[in-house]
């Protein structure tokens, strides 16, 4: 059966549009001995929209929505930013996702960060992250890896990626990424939340700025900023404009934070970009 056979038309905004749902592309990507990604991207291809993405438009268009099922992003961290940009990115299609991370769930994660929940605790976030998200959106590919980003494995991890997103909560790791990103000439978007307050910068390849410019000599977190906690909504914040400065590039757009830091204080309201 062809795959306009499978569709049927919506109404989005005063505008008629063919639609397909999950379980109809599943089956005719099934059938035709294809992948689930790769039956969503020639859906929309031939102009046939998968009816989650249909509140997409007019947002973005069908070309950067066929861009955007097409790039591939590592997510280093599946915690408290981690799982926002894991459950946005993945709604909005993005079309391979790497998840990276060593750790499992504790009881002290369940006041921020959205994949966690008491089922889970002790479980390797990298694992769980990866079987709630097939649930969120079967048509794109999930890869987990339940270790530590070291030495021996960033460059591996990181390639065929398009995009690097980090994620993590110690600097040792921050830079170890930002540096095997830099390497292989991958964009690395890097976030930070603690407290209320919240940081995002973006590395394009190329940049004259490292993660030097905004840590200096540091090497580990202030204790300070350990003792400030974490209130749920500052990682969920920066989060989303983490995952929005990734939409951005995967759909062709330009970067909104390359060679600046947005810096977000949750407990005055006040956003800020600092250049680097």
């Amino acid at each position: 059966m062809k795959l306009i056979d499978k569709a049927y038309v919506a109404e989005e905004l005063g505008e008629s549009q063919l639609v397909i749902e999950d379980r109809e592309l599943l089956d005719w990507g099934l059938h035709n001995g294809i992948t689930p990604r790769i039956a969503q991207i020639e859906a929309l291809e031939a102009g046939i929209i998968p009816l989650r993405y249909l509140k997409n438009f007019h947002a973005i268009n069908l070309a950067e929505q066929i861009r955007i099922c097409k790039g591939r992003v590592l997510i280093c961290g599946c915690g408290g930013l981690g799982g926002v940009l894991i459950n946005l990115l993945a709604r909005v299609g993005v079309g391979v996702l790497r998840l990276v991370d060593g750790d499992a769930f504790a009881p002290s994660n369940l006041n921020r960060q959205w994949l966690c929940d008491t089922e889970h605790l002790s479980q390797p976030k990298a694992l769980v992250a990866e079987q709630q998200i097939r649930a969120i959106n079967p048509l794109i590919e999930v890869e987990a890896f339940p270790e530590i980003l070291d030495e021996t494995n960033a460059d591996d991890l990181l390639l065929r990626m398009d995009l690097i997103l980090d994620a993590l909560d110690n600097l040792p790791g921050r830079f170890l990424l930002a540096e095997s990103a830099r390497r292989l000439g991958i964009p690395f978007l890097h976030a930070a939340a603690t407290g209320w307050w919240g940081q995002i910068s973006t590395f394009m390849p190329g940049s004259p700025h490292d993660l030097s410019a905004i840590y200096g000599t540091r090497t580990s977190r202030d204790p300070t900023e350990i003792a400030m906690g974490v209130l749920g909504p500052a990682p969920s914040v920066i989060g989303s404009l983490q995952a929005f400065e990734a939409i951005r590039l995967l759909s062709g757009r330009n970067p909104a934070y390359a060679n600046r830091l947005l810096f977000f204080d949750g407990e005055s309201g006040v956003m800020e970009l600092i250049p680097l």
